[in-house]
Formats: C-alpha cells, sequence, structure tokens
C-alpha cells in the first residue's frame, strides 16, 4: 500500500457513515421503545413500525457510505476529489432547493403528484449528466410514489395530504 496523505476530505464518507451507524444503531433502540396500543392498531401497523424501518433504511444507507468512504480513501487522484467537492456542493444545495419546494407545493398539490415531482428533480440532480436518462427517471418516479402512496394509505392507513390526484381516486 503506497503512502497516503490523510485528510479529511479522503476521509469525510467514512467519518460520516461510522458517526451515522452509530447514530441509525441509537435510533432504531428507541424507536423499539415506543409505547403502543396493541388492542387498537394491527401488529403490523404499531407506532414502532415506521421508525424502525427509518432506523435501518438509515443504518444501510450508513454502511453505504462507509463503503464509498474506504472505495475514496484508497484512491490516490487530488484533482478528482476537488472535483467532486464542488459537484457534491451544487448536488447539496439544489437538493435543499428541491426539498423546499416539496414542502411548499405538498399541502396544495397532494402527496401523489408533489412526490413525483420531487423524485423526478432529485433523481436529475444526482444523476451524472453523462448518465441521465429522463424517461426512467419519469417512470422510478411515479412507481416509487404509487408504491408509497398503497404502503402508507391502504396498508398502513395513514392519511397523506390531499390532491387534485387523490380527489379523483377517492382517497
Amino acid at each position: 500500500m503506497s503512502t497516503q496523505k490523510l485528510s479529511f476530505k479522503k476521509c469525510r464518507d467514512l467519518i460520516l457513515g461510522v458517526f451515522l451507524l452509530a447514530l441509525s444503531v441509537a435510533y432504531i433502540i428507541f424507536a423499539r421503545q415506543i409505547k403502543t396500543r396493541p388492542k387498537m392498531t394491527p401488529s403490523y401497523a404499531n407506532a414502532q413500525v415506521l421508525p424502525t424501518l427509518l432506523g435501518i433504511l438509515l443504518a444501510i444507507l450508513s454502511l453505504v457510505l462507509i463503503y464509498q468512504g474506504i472505495r475514496r480513501f484508497r484512491q490516490d487522484d487530488e484533482a478528482v476529489a476537488a472535483k467532486m467537492s464542488k459537484v457534491d456542493l451544487a448536488s447539496v444545495a439544489l437538493t435543499f432547493v428541491a426539498m423546499c419546494l416539496y414542502i411548499v407545493i405538498l399541502p396544495t398539490l397532494g402527496f401523489i403528484l408533489s412526490t413525483v415531482v420531487f423524485l423526478f428533480g432529485q433523481i436529475t440532480i444526482l444523476a451524472p449528466k453523462e448518465k441521465r436518462n429522463l424517461p426512467l427517471f419519469a417512470i422510478v418516479a411515479v412507481v416509487f410514489t404509487i408504491i408509497a402512496f398503497i404502503a402508507f394509505r391502504i396498508g398502513l392507513s395513514q392519511m397523506l395530504p390531499r390532491g387534485p390526484i387523490e380527489a379523483l381516486l377517492g382517497y
């Protein structure tokens, strides 16, 4: 193994991944301690389900980030890291703007329409320019939104913000 300069830029994904993994484990532990009323709701739809699933998702994504951090740590090209930093900063800024717009349009357009628009925009922001496939992004956004809608509205009987599409569907 060659001598490598240890810098925060090279280790940031690894450090963040380890921190988020520890946070997700604590989150899952606390989520499992939420008091439930088993007689009022089915066992699959209690107050622990969604927080636990979110904690597991955070743990999985943390492991992916740790893996990427290890791969980045092994790279020797500082020019690639500097270029990635600028791209990452723009992606973070655009993601923040997209989330703010999602929050603003959600009450008016409802869950289905606003989520499709948000997911399509977010996938486009995060995809490399040379690999952008807008029709595929649109299909993924629509399919994921339908799955999420069915899971929350029908499977877990949770209310979601209503818009024109939900009104047409009768939900």
